[in-house]
């Protein structure tokens, strides 16, 4: 598992010095600006350089401190480069470029590296040879779509969903309250995991944890995120950081009716991010149509959880297609939000519930989304092919198609006991 780990960082580093997508402008502002405007301004603020924060402090504590340390270490060559004379001054200008960027997809990086290291370790807790575990990480830490997320484009989706992903594991090993905290710090440092906590919540009533315990630890962890909040908050801390996350965070996302996401509504309209979710269909908004279509399936799964006695398969199923759902079928979807499902597919995939075939195409297509409208790097034939009105659309249908084969393989399984 080390060689497998090792390997895939290496992959990545040779990446993560070069281009990035836009976003990541976002994310060296928002550290630069932590230092000078303070923690307690930070928010109330009105100038920046691409847009307002509209993501929790978990995060900007992760850039102020990759901005400190972008700082330190640019410092130091800067020290070597004046009084080391043989010291080769082209490297200067390289670190100004590239290595704030490089600092600030780390995260990501070695997040998804213990992403492939906890699917490992699922893989061994439910009795599989360690064969088929090491190939359930390498799955996941070679597919090129997580890969172009983290190292090209430099998003946070890893870390998001290693907290998640740890919280569960914690949990299976009975640390109740780790695995608490571990997701309620999934959603300080980005909300769009909140879709997993029903499952959560029947996870650790599953494991028979008391439903005091559970409150408590809840509170406990609740309380722990307040007090790190403490230097961004205003008056009470509590009523402050619910205003944050229904303003900033729930408020200020967009209204449109797929952000470049490859999902029903691409299907239908195909990709227009100018068309807004509050077209009507039979008196209700299509923004209400996806929270129906979602909420259905949804329950539809917790339905199949509850009859296979929860089990740790179906949970799996469970997550990977709620995750599937929001994404086909919830409107404002951007191209990056199928991501979650991705360690729970790879999980799946070499736990044998799912063909390897599915795994591929519905990677494959994934990544051709993530492609999609950013181009890069620049493939003519791609560009040719995404440019095709017709080809969006059929690949959308082909996703949707994917995500009714995984609900007929979780619908195929067998009742059986937790354990199994």
């Amino acid at each position: 598992m080390k060689k497998i780990i090792l390997f895939a960082l290496i992959v990545r580093l040779i990446f993560i010095f070069g281009h990035y997508h836009p976003d990541l402008g976002n994310h060296l502002d928002w550290g630069n600006r932590l230092w000078e405007y303070g923690a307690k301004n930070f928010y109330g603020s009105s100038v920046w350089t691409v847009s307002w924060p509209n993501q929790p402090p978990g995060t900007m504590y992760l850039w102020g401190l990759l901005s400190k340390v972008n700082q330190g270490i640019f410092n130091v060559f800067w020290y070597v480069n004046l009084n080391i004379p043989a010291f080769p001054s082209f490297i200067i200008p390289f670190l100004e470029k590239s290595l704030h960027p490089a600092l600030v997809k780390l995260p990501s990086v070695l997040a998804e590296l213990g992403i492939g290291w906890l699917i490992y370790q699922f893989l061994l807790h439910f009795g599989l040879k360690k064969k088929k575990a090491l190939s359930g990480a390498a799955l996941f830490l070679f597919n090129p779509v997580i890969v172009y997320n983290s190292a090209v484009w430099g998003q946070t989706d890893g870390v998001v969903n290693f907290f998640a992903l740890f919280a569960f594991f914690l949990t299976l090993k009975k640390k109740y309250l780790w695995g608490i905290l571990a997701f309620m710090f999934s959603i300080y440092v980005k909300l769009s995991l909140i879709i997993f906590l029903p499952l959560f919540l029947l996870l650790l009533w599953r494991e028979k944890v008391p439903v005091a315990k559970i409150i408590l630890n809840f509170t406990l962890s609740f309380l722990f995120i307040v007090l790190i909040s403490l230097p961004f908050t205003h008056g009470n801390p509590v009523l402050w950081l619910k205003g944050l996350y229904q303003a900033r965070i729930i408020g200020g996302q967009g209204n449109m009716l797929t952000a470049n996401a490859f999902n029903l509504w691409a299907i239908i309209f195909g990709i227009d991010l100018s068309r807004p979710d509050v077209g009507t269909f039979l008196n209700l908004s299509y923004k209400i149509w996806g929270i129906i279509l979602f909420s259905l399936g949804f329950v539809a799964t917790i339905f199949k959880f509850e009859k296979n006695k929860f089990n740790n398969q179906s949970f799996f199923f469970s997550l990977a297609l709620v995750s599937f759902f929001s994404f086909m079928f919830l409107t404002n979807m951007h191209e990056r939000y199928l991501y979650p499902a991705f360690p729970y597919l790879a999980l799946l995939t070499a736990w044998g519930f799912l063909p390897l075939a599915i795994y591929i195409t519905i990677s494959v297509i994934h990544l051709l989304n993530l492609y999609n409208l950013w181009f890069y790097p620049d493939i003519g034939f791609g560009v040719s092919f995404l440019n095709w009105l017709p080809s969006v659309k059929i690949l959308s249908l082909i996703l949707l198609l994917m995500n009714f084969y995984i609900i007929y393989r979780f619908y195929s399984l067998n009742q059986s006991k937790k354990g199994e």
